[in-house]
C-alpha cells in the first residue's frame, strides 16, 4: 500500500486508466483511514490552540473527519481481497508534535493532499458504474473547500 501521510494513494499512480475495483478499495481504505487520523490529530489539538477561531474550526473539522472515515468504509467494495477490519490499524506513522502556530499550516496540506487523491480518484472512477462514490466524492471535496476557506479566513485575521 502507497503512503497515505503524503497523500499518495493508488488513485495517483496510475495515469488515465479507470480505475479497478480492487484499487478503489485500496483507495476507499487509505482516504478512511487518513480521515480517522486527522480526527485523532485535530481532536487533540483542541485542548491547547489558544485560538477560538482554530479551535471551533478544528472541532466542526473533527466531525466531518469521522464523517468522512465513515463514508470510505461504507464505499468500500465488498469482495474478499478488498475486505477489511474496521478496527485494523493504520499503517501511517503516530502524528507529529505541532506547535499550535503552524497547525493551521500543517492541516491546510493534509486538505491538500486528501483534495488531490479524492480528485484523481474522481477524474478515473465511472460514475456511472459506482455512483455511490462519486458522490462520497462530492460531499467531500465541498467539505474540504469549505474548510479551506474558513481556514484561509482564519490566517487572514
Amino acid at each position: 500500500m502507497n503512503d497515505t501521510m503524503n497523500g499518495t494513494t493508488p488513485a495517483t499512480t496510475n495515469d488515465g486508466q479507470q480505475l479497478g475495483i480492487i484499487e478503489l478499495g485500496q483507495i476507499c481504505n487509505a482516504l478512511r483511514a487518513r480521515n480517522t487520523e486527522l480526527f485523532a490529530q485535530l481532536g487533540g489539538w483542541l485542548v491547547d490552540t489558544p485560538d477560538p477561531e482554530l479551535q471551533r474550526l478544528f472541532a466542526e473539522a473533527c466531525h466531518r473527519h469521522a464523517w468522512h472515515a465513515q463514508l470510505w468504509a461504507q464505499r468500500t467494495p465488498a469482495i474478499p481481497p478488498v475486505e477489511t477490519s474496521p478496527d485494523e490499524p493504520s499503517t501511517a506513522q503516530p502524528p507529529e508534535v505541532v506547535a499550535p502556530a503552524d497547525r493551521a499550516t500543517v492541516y491546510a496540506d493534509a486538505i491538500d493532499q486528501l483534495e488531490s487523491t479524492a480528485t484523481a480518484t474522481r477524474d478515473r472512477l465511472d460514475a456511472l458504474l459506482d455512483p455511490g462514490t462519486a458522490r462520497t466524492i462530492e460531499l467531500v471535496l465541498t467539505d474540504l473547500h469549505s474548510v479551506r476557506q474558513r481556514l484561509a479566513a482564519a490566517a487572514a485575521d
